[in-house]
């Protein structure tokens, strides 16, 4: 016989202690909205290619002289974006033992949003992949963003920098890490660029737009110069810890969409599973180059 106090984990006392699994909890997602910041089409059904053709502008009209000839023809001349959309899909296979036995949560469900999210986060990393592309860019490696860099952005946008696609019609757009927006909302708070050296009395007293960002921080939706600046979750950062992001008009980049997602259920008799996919066809690329601008700034944690 064994002495001395009994403790939960004498002997086999184990055996009898039950074992309460908590619900599953799902990896957070982030904000993909990069899509829907740029123009889009639907390709109509029987067609493999879109094309997408911009009219340069002609010159200034001349000044006549009465009885004297025009003889200078201005010929239109188009620039052409040609989009051939593929397939991107993802597939999940489930053990019909799985399904069964699994008891705190639908695993079925769980695939369901997983697949989901992973359509959109590729599509939402193919226009990402675009920011890169833009001509103009900004800030450059290991140098933080401030806001003149964004008015800079603007402006240039603005501006008739080209004659094929005259200056960015508005709306405008930003789709940042949330570090660079980081790196803004500092240089607001602190109402001055990054560039100006801060002293204690500079950023020891807030006021108006400056106060207003010290206590709500960025709440998803705020404005720039009336730009709105967009969270873009899957920005990522490269070796040095810079990111790339983007300023530009929604028409700056174009993307062509064949069908909507066509989500699929298929058993697997001899396999004893069933596989769930979904899949979806679209294209995209970038139709006018002076109407965005890459934001290619330092993205390091500030904590």
């Amino acid at each position: 016989m064994a002495t001395g106090i009994s403790l939960s984990s004498t002997s086999n006392l184990t055996n009898g202690q039950r074992i309460v699994i908590a619900s599953a909890k799902e990896a957070f997602e982030p904000a993909a909205p990069d899509p829907d910041l740029i123009e889009s089409e639907r390709i109509p059904t029987g067609v493999k290619q879109w094309d997408i053709s911009t009219y340069a502008r002609l010159t200034d009209a001349q000044a006549l002289t009465e009885g004297v000839d025009l003889s200078s023809v201005q010929q239109l001349a188009t620039n052409t974006l040609q989009l051939t959309p593929a397939e991107h899909g993802i597939l999940v296979t489930l053990s019909n033992r799985l399904v069964r036995r699994q008891g705190d949560s639908s695993v079925v469900s769980v695939a369901g949003r997983q697949i989901g999210s992973s359509l959109r986060r590729r599509m939402a990393k193919d226009v990402i992949a675009l920011y890169d592309g833009f001509s103009k860019s900004i800030v450059g490696a290991t140098n933080a963003m401030d806001i003149t860099h964004f008015r800079g952005a603007a402006a240039y946008l603005l501006t008739d920098n080209n004659t094929s696609f005259g200056p960015a019609p508005m709306p405008l757009h930003a789709a940042l890490h949330i570090e660079q927006i980081s790196d803004i909302v500092a240089d607001l708070t602190l109402g001055m660029p990054s560039s100006v050296s801060r002293t204690a009395d500079s950023s020891s007293s807030f006021s108006g737009l400056s106060a207003d960002m010290v206590q709500r921080w960025w709440r998803g939706s705020d404005r720039l110069y009336g730009i709105p600046i967009f969270h873009s979750g899957n920005i990522s950062r490269d070796s040095g810890d810079d990111a790339k992001g983007a300023i530009f008009a929604s028409g700056a980049l174009y993307m062509v969409v064949a069908n909507d997602a066509d989500v699929t259920e298929e058993d697997d008799n001899s396999l004893r599973a069933r596989e769930y996919g979904i899949f979806q066809e679209w294209a995209e690329g970038e139709r006018a180059d002076p109407h965005g601008v890459e934001v290619f700034s330092d993205a390091a944690t500030t904590v």
